[in-house]
């Protein structure tokens, strides 16, 4: 209903439009005035997160990895200088923030070279990495390279005094992969990931994970930097299945998970476990441990879960991400910072961007009730962004072609397209002009255009869920140019240009044109659902309305936020729990905020008698408190 409104005032502006303006615009004549430029607003990106040093150059970093100590968040990246499509990381950076959202470059914290670390190959392979703080105030980092001698990737540890390094390496390996069963192939050993924290009985506890193709885990000294002893013979590193084994062999739901894609679920281990557990609102750990990792090839993101780290035998979750389309790996961090939970990961999504040039980016999270966690969206606004709309004078949303990101390598970049044959553009995606378009499909993010930044009337337009995909031009044998929606892999002039428009004032008098920066005098029209440039355009069909979601009233987001109670029927005598409660509050922006601590009247409700009770639910937001009623019912234990 909300569509047909807004196109039926559409059609009212352009009704209007079509008595004061002529219904041809010869974009290219000479006696035709050049519109006047017409600036629209960016949006204050949110992803990438990071991907700039201190002077504002890209600066590529993928397999992130957080610490969160006190007030701060840093972030850890390798180094990504890879000209070409293989690895190339010579060392390893570091980023922090006080509020997830304002980034500050702190600079290298260890190199991967022989003066550094003596026992590594090759300055080349900084592969992931992962910084803990010790109970004695030192800050260890967990890390993987090539060792030297022969082929294959151990994992080393690096000390320091600081967050932010820098940080001196022990002098050796601490796990060798010659202490590790051999795989199928020199990498086994990789991605390091680890966890602390304090038992029942207060003994403290740190586990080290690891591993692709299949994963180990060991539990560490209080020295932080060598391997406990697990059964009794300290000459002798134990590796194997099941607990009592100083390192112990990954099992997925009890079964060995080694080079058999189909041992779970369909679904393989690739590499990246990340460990995580819930904290409630005290800081203390509950409910069971989390493991994060990534599967298959090209590679999604998945989860698992144990009660036990140290029997390494974890149920599947499931899929939580699916690949990326502008990088062939991912790697993720899970962590909790001032009441909310995030999931940093990476992607290709900067120019010039792939699978061996990537960038972190983040996105906020929630672990359901019953502890499941659903599907975790990609986006380009990020924690910060806007998101926008674009229709056409009739009302059709420009749209992109609804597509997932498959695994299958041949699909990737998103780059090409067929001059002269309109509609065959290889890799690329179609957009169109659409009414009905699903709401993934028509949200973007428009932001500073990429062939210069400095201009505010250039403009690039971004996938919200489909990130480092751009609307882009082609031109056409015929003066017209197919707009496609396609990856900057390539990060030349050329690229940026065709992704680039300025924005004029609307041909018909209202809204606003966009005009090719590659072809000027091509505007973007849309004709029976097609969106092209072209060189003729008639005044209402190279006429659009942005809609920046972020204008409407927080506070009716708010009074309009949704409480969601899973459990909500009980036996009599059952105790009412209020801990499944949560309130989402859908931003303007298109984002939407997780509102966790809520008071309510639980207390007082009678759970002794049957019948439906009505239970108060209130909640804070932007310093403002808000009431909703949640209905629950209570039945006899036979009725259950």
């Amino acid at each position: 209903m909300k569509n047909r409104v807004i196109a039926g005032t559409l059609v009212m502006l352009m009704g209007m439009a079509l008595c004061a303006e002529p219904a041809l615009i010869r974009a290219q004549a000479a006696e035709a005035a050049e519109p006047a430029v017409k600036v629209l607003n960016k949006s204050n990106t949110g992803n990438p997160m990071l991907g700039f040093d201190a002077e504002g150059n890209i600066l590529y970093g993928g397999d992130p990895s957080i610490l969160v100590d006190g007030d701060t968040v840093y972030c850890y990246v390798g180094h990504d200088t890879s000209t070409g499509e293989y690895y190339t990381m010579p060392d390893w950076r570091c980023y922090s923030s006080k509020d997830m959202e304002n980034w500050t470059y702190e600079g290298e914290i260890l190199k991967a070279d022989r003066s550094n670390i003596t026992w590594a190959q090759d300055d080349v392979s900084a592969w992931a990495g992962q910084v803990a703080k010790g109970s004695n105030g030192k800050y260890y980092f967990y890390y993987c390279c090539e060792e030297a001698g022969r082929p294959g990737k151990s994992i080393g540890v690096a000390v320091s005094d600081t967050a932010t390094g820098p940080f001196k390496d022990i002098g050796k390996p601490l796990v060798s992969d010659t202490q590790t069963p051999s795989g199928p192939h020199t990498w086994e050993d990789i991605d390091p990931t680890i966890w602390i924290e304090t038992d029942e009985q207060g003994v403290e506890h740190r586990y080290l994970g690891w591993g692709n193709n299949r994963f180990f885990v060991c539990e560490l000294n209080e020295d932080m930097i060598s391997i406990k002893d697990q059964d009794g013979n300290a000459d002798n590193l134990s590796v194997g299945y099941g607990k009592g084994n100083d390192i112990v062999i990954g099992k997925m739901n009890g079964i060995e998970v080694y080079n058999d894609k189909d041992k779970f679920e369909g679904h393989s281990f690739t590499e990246a476990p990340y460990y995580y557990r819930q904290q409630d609102e005290n800081g203390n750990y509950y409910g069971p441990y989390y493991m994060f990792f990534a599967c298959d090839w090209r590679e999604q993101m998945a989860y698992a879960t144990t009660d036990d780290i140290m029997s390494n035998d974890w149920k599947f979750g499931g899929v939580i991400m699916e690949p990326s389309a502008t990088g062939n790996t991912n790697h993720m961090a899970v962590f909790d910072f001032k009441g909310e939970t995030y999931f940093v990961y990476h992607d290709g999504s900067m120019p010039h961007g792939s699978g061996f040039r990537r960038v972190a980016c983040v996105e906020k999270i929630d672990i359901n009730a019953d502890g499941s966690i659903d599907p975790i969206k990609k986006t380009a606004i990020g924690l910060t962004g806007t998101v926008s709309k674009i229709a056409d004078w009739n009302g059709n949303y420009i749209a992109s072609e609804t597509f997932e990101n498959t695994c299958d390598d041949t699909q990737y970049p998103m780059t090409d397209w067929n001059p002269g044959s309109f509609g065959s553009i290889g890799g690329a995606k179609e957009v169109f002009a659409d009414f009905f378009a699903g709401s993934e499909e028509r949200e973007w993010e428009i932001v500073l255009g990429k062939a210069d930044k400095t201009k505010e009337e250039y403009v690039s337009i971004e996938s919200n869920y489909k990130p480092g995909l751009y609307l882009k031009v082609a031109l056409d044998s015929n003066g017209v140019a197919p707009v496609v929606l396609a990856q900057d892999a390539g990060g030349t002039e050329d690229e940026a240009n065709r992704m680039t428009f300025k924005t004029v004032e609307g041909l018909a008098g209202y809204g606003v044109t966009f005009e090719s920066v590659v072809y000027p005098g091509y505007y973007l029209v849309s004709r029976e659902g097609k969106l092209y440039f072209a060189k003729e355009a008639e005044a209402e069909e190279a006429t659009f309305f942005v809609s920046t979601e972020a204008t409407q009233d927080k506070v009716q987001a708010a009074q309009d936020a949704q409480v969601l109670k899973t459990t909500r029927f009980y036996t009599v005598g059952e105790k009412l729990d209020v801990k499944d409660i949560r309130v989402f509050v859908t931003l303007p922006n298109g984002k939407t905020e997780t509102i966790k601590e809520v008071i309510t009247n639980a207390a007082e409700i009678d759970m002794k008698t049957t019948g439906e009770k009505t239970l108060r639910v209130t909640y804070s937001y932007d310093g403002v408190e808000y009431t909703k009623d949640v209905k629950i019912t209570v039945v006899e234990k036979e009725y259950r």
